[in-house]
């Protein structure tokens, strides 16, 4: 017998699933056939009683109607069709009800039906269906007051007399209205509880969450110190050795393979300097300071004289404020980049190789432009040419990090990037940068 009524309960949908998301997901749909039954076994117990009273009369008509409707809604709402069904028992209940309540008197409490309608109207659609709701909290509301300001004769003026219908009527429908509106606010309390423990549930996981990223960022506050230190001291020691064995070779093979051996060792040495910068970017706030931009990308260029190709390059630096608010740190790592970008790409065989670099400031922004006669970006690589690890070509042996650095850190800075490009002629980067209020 348990299995049978377990079996009937599940066939009607008529019982919250334990499962949280589930629940959330179903939690319309049982209040819905949960309404169904209810207002079904009611019509069908006043549409018998009110037939064994009256016959074939306008009244039982009415409620035969009603429970015509709710059957064709629940087997709408249960072989998918739950907005047509919500739709058509709004609509026709709507309808009856007031053609019901237009020829019963004032005592029989018919009128009010309409206030679950109101609320089942505001529950049982879903924010996507924010339409439906409005329409039919709007009709049930309009329906109410026009009965109730037409005194109960919306349609005609005959009206039956409390004693054709008996008191059982006016309490039948007070338990049903009760009924409607007590699964309407429990569905609202159980969705609040739900919620709840969801919410703590999140919470609680957030929080364990948050402890592992402090585990994860204090190792990699260690890998950062040790990338730094442990790493690049050795590698710098290597190329001072090489350089010294290049420069003491007897014979021109020796120098060959010291001079590739450094090659290499400044390859690696620049690769742990883009993940250090990457990571101190994405790890460590803004910090934001006065300063003058034309000797720090003097310092820039300076620093980047080894750089194969540099000797032979004209730099133009162009500076139209003497000094900008900005974050000097992340700023140097941006123009370093695109700076030893336009080397790296340079074109030697043109007759006066330049990389033009200025520094404009307006109200709002700050602009930085770095322009060169070199190589260009094919139109095909141009999308590409700020994805990690991403290289236009093999031509310079970057580690592909350096304009993807350059796009995280102006991101920081809430700015933008972008960039024009020949090929064969030239390319140019724009980088804007909003301007800060000085604290």
């Amino acid at each position: 017998m348990k299995k049978i009524f377990q079996g009937l309960v599940t066939w009607l949908e008529i019982d919250h699933p334990d499962d949280a998301t589930i629940f959330f997901t179903t939690r319309r749909t049982v209040l819905y056939a949960r309404i169904l039954i209810i207002s079904g076994l009611a019509i069908l117990f006043t549409f018998v009683k009110d037939f064994i009273d009256q016959g074939f009369a306008p009244v039982p008509l009415a409620v035969f109607i009603l429970l015509l409707v709710v059957i064709i809604a629940f087997l709408l709402n249960k072989y998918g069709y739950p907005v047509i069904s919500k739709a058509i028992f709004l609509l026709l209940l709507n309808v009856v009800i007031a053609l019901v309540c237009s020829v019963v008197p004032f005592e029989r409490l018919s009128f009010l039906y309409f206030f679950p309608l109101i609320i089942i109207a505001f529950v049982v659609f879903d924010d996507e269906q924010k339409l439906h709701r409005q329409f039919f909290v709007g009709l049930s509301s309009i329906i109410l007051l026009l009965l109730v300001f037409t005194d109960f004769k919306l349609f005609w003026d005959y009206q039956l007399s409390v004693s054709e219908l008996g008191q059982l009527n006016m309490i039948i429908n007070l338990i049903v209205v009760v009924l409607v509106i007590t699964f309407c606010i429990d569905f609202l309390i159980r969705t609040n509880k739900r919620a709840e423990e969801n919410l703590k549930q999140q919470a609680a996981y957030i929080q364990s969450q948050n402890e592992e990223l402090k585990k994860i960022n204090a190792e990699l506050d260690r890998f950062v110190y040790s990338a730094s230190h442990d790493l690049r001291a050795p590698l710098v020691s290597i190329q001072g050795l090489t350089k010294i064995a290049v420069d003491e070779a007897q014979h021109e093979t020796d120098r060959k393979y010291f001079k590739l051996i450094n090659d290499r060792v400044v390859k690696l040495d620049e690769f742990i300097r883009d993940i250090i910068e990457y990571s101190r970017n994405a790890r460590t706030e803004r910090n934001f300071e006065m300063f003058s931009p034309e000797p720090l990308i003097q310092e820039i260029i300076e620093n980047l004289k080894y750089v194969e190709g540099s000797g032979q390059i004209a730099f133009n630096v162009k500076s139209t404020v003497p000094e900008i608010y900005s974050d000097k740190s992340r700023l140097k790592v941006i123009l370093s980049n695109m700076i030893a970008n336009a080397i790296r790409y340079h074109n030697l065989r043109r007759d006066n190789p330049f990389i033009d670099i200025q520094v404009m400031q307006d109200s709002q922004n700050i602009t930085i432009t770095v322009k060169d006669n070199g190589v260009g970006i094919q139109d095909e690589a141009r999308d590409k040419i700020f994805n990690m690890f991403y290289r236009a070509s093999d031509r310079a042996g970057g580690s592909g990090l350096g304009l993807y650095i350059v796009k995280e850190m102006v991101d920081k800075l809430e700015g933008t990037i972008r960039v024009d490009s020949v090929f064969g002629e030239g390319t140019t980067f724009f980088v804007v940068i909003p301007v800060q209020p000085e604290q």
